[in-house]
């Protein structure tokens, strides 16, 4: 009976051999997924194989949780099996190292894996062996370059190129025009794919391009939790659901950037609040940044601590250089236990400075840390911060958590730090909230707290701490801050109706916020 099952197993895989060989799986990405790749695709995901099949370029804006990765790297793997041995070879880039390293590569692995496809495959690398069996090469390999690299692809060449740009809204331009370079021939091909939170640059123009590009548009509303389309549970699992789009719509508000891109997939659109302190655009090219200091013994290394009281969150958010790093939060109402969990903290990420709101209950938590480092024999300087005191420029700002506000605004419109770490939830923190003229000075003030919390569903206390960890009282670049944005700024120009790094044109007053850099005003 055994030999019979055997000899049944056998001549079925034979059968399943042979039949492999006829099937032109590169003619048929659906089948290659169901046979070779052992995996279920959606609809929309389909649409996008089959467009890269069909088309020299393909764009796709998608939504939060779509599977846009997941087709990409389900695309890599269906192009390199499915063409002949060393003719094919993929090219991956992505906005910064983690995402390309951690997502699209880890998730070309997973599948090269759970298929037994050809070769081997480590983080960033896919190599086969080569036509003749006495070695082989390398067929696919995920990248990112300088963003200044003009030659950052150069030398790659073959039959049937295939280059994704995942998190393409982010990655900048001379990545884009140097993929042209190499996917010049017939066979090639360009996937672009991303999350259109952006409004402006050459994702947003691809987009626009449809005689260049073929888009394919994945919202909410096309995928199974909206449309019913039957799809196993674990791929239900991994895709956005009702109730969390209808969550961010309550607590993003349906106007919002955030909302139309995450949720709608589409590119934002109606007009921007010009009274958000931070803008929502501002924020998102942030989060493409790709700074990394963790072997650069000159990079500051400062935390900013907002300390919950009554059971609130507590959140410490680490800064290093100029880039937002690690972030924790933990409720706990006994301050003096707060205290210990922040002092691991401290010592754990081997801060040089904390800065603490000591508003409320943290006057009384910050002097305690303060004392328990010393005690330890820390280095670290804890710095209290009180938001609702005297700003360092009085005639400006109304008090120090709108100068520290600004200070952020003006970071994120000159790009001048790094949000890659933050979620949506975070970036929304810190964009909510709005400023206004506190006088016919033109003095600024942040709203309210509260008010933030009522159109939020909960306090900004992220955004507090991040803010206080990049706020010196000064409105200039620490020492070793790598922030270049500010380096040979013009300060005897106005641009429309912007100074470089001031706001907007106020209404009624003649004159737009000027912002001081080194002690000295932009005109």
């Amino acid at each position: 009976m055994d030999m019979n099952l055997d000899l049944g197993a056998a001549i079925t895989d034979a059968f399943d051999d042979l039949t492999r060989e006829k099937v032109d799986y590169a003619a048929d990405p659906a089948r290659w997924a169901a046979e070779r790749g052992k995996m279920h695709i959606w609809s929309k995901q389909r649409d996008v194989m089959e467009s890269v099949r069909d088309n020299r370029r393909t764009v796709v804006r998608a939504c939060h949780s779509s599977g846009k990765s997941y087709i990409a790297a389900t695309t890599a793997c269906w192009w390199l099996d499915s063409h002949p041995p060393g003719e094919a070879f993929v090219l991956s880039t992505a906005p910064t190292a983690p995402q390309v390293r951690a997502i699209l590569w880890r998730t070309i692995g997973r599948i090269h894996r759970a298929a037994g496809l050809p070769g081997r495959c480590n983080q960033t690398e896919w190599h086969m062996p080569t036509a003749d069996g006495q070695g082989e090469e390398l067929v696919g390999i995920g990248r990112k370059p300088s963003e200044h690299s003009e030659g950052a692809f150069q030398g790659i060449h073959a039959r049937y190129v295939l280059v994704i740009l995942d998190e393409s809204q982010g990655v900048p331009k001379a990545l884009w025009d140097a993929t042209e370079s190499i996917a010049s021939n017939t066979h090639a091909r360009v996937l672009a794919i991303g999350n259109p939170d952006v409004t402006t640059g050459p994702f947003v123009d691809a987009c626009h391009s449809p005689t260049l590009w073929n888009e394919i548009h994945i919202g909410f509303k096309h995928t199974p939790a909206s449309t019913g389309e039957e799809v196993p549970e674990e791929v239900a699992d991994g895709l956005i659901s009702q109730t969390w789009a209808e969550d961010r719509a309550i607590a993003w508000g349906e106007d919002s950037a955030l909302y139309q891109s995450k949720v709608l997939g589409e590119l934002p659109t109606g007009d921007v609040d010009p009274w958000r302190v931070i803008s929502e655009e501002d924020a998102a090219k942030c989060r493409y940044i790709d700074l990394a200091y963790e072997d650069d013994p000159e990079a500051v290394r400062i935390g900013g601590i907002d300390v919950g009281g009554g059971g609130d969150r507590t959140v410490i958010v680490e800064r290093v250089g100029s880039a937002v790093k690690r972030i924790e939060s933990f409720s706990d109402r006994d301050p003096m236990t707060t205290v210990g969990k922040l002092v691991h903290l401290i010592e754990e990420w081997n801060l040089e400075k904390v800065r603490v709101d000591v508003i409320g209950v943290g006057w009384g938590v910050s002097g305690r840390l303060r004392e328990v480092l010393k005690e330890r024999g820390s280095k670290c300087k804890v710095q209290g911060v009180n938001f609702a005191s005297r700003s360092t420029q009085p005639k400006r700002f109304a008090n120090i958590r709108a100068e520290a506000y600004w200070n952020g605004r003006e970071l994120s419109r000159n790009k001048a730090w790094s949000l890659a770490s933050l979620d949506n939830d975070a970036i929304a923190e810190l964009t909510v909230p709005r400023y206004k003229i506190a006088d016919s000075s033109g003095k600024i003030l942040i709203e309210a707290k509260d008010d933030i919390r009522e159109r939020l569903g909960r306090s900004p206390d992220i955004a507090d701490a991040l803010l206080l960890a990049f706020y010196d009282g000064t409105g200039s670049a620490e020492a070793h801050d790598p922030r270049q944005a500010y380096a040979g700024a013009r300060l005897d120009q106005i641009s429309g109706t912007y100074s470089h790094f001031g706001g907007p044109q106020i209404p009624g007053l003649p004159f737009s916020i000027p912002t001081p850099i080194d002690g000295r005003l932009t005109r």
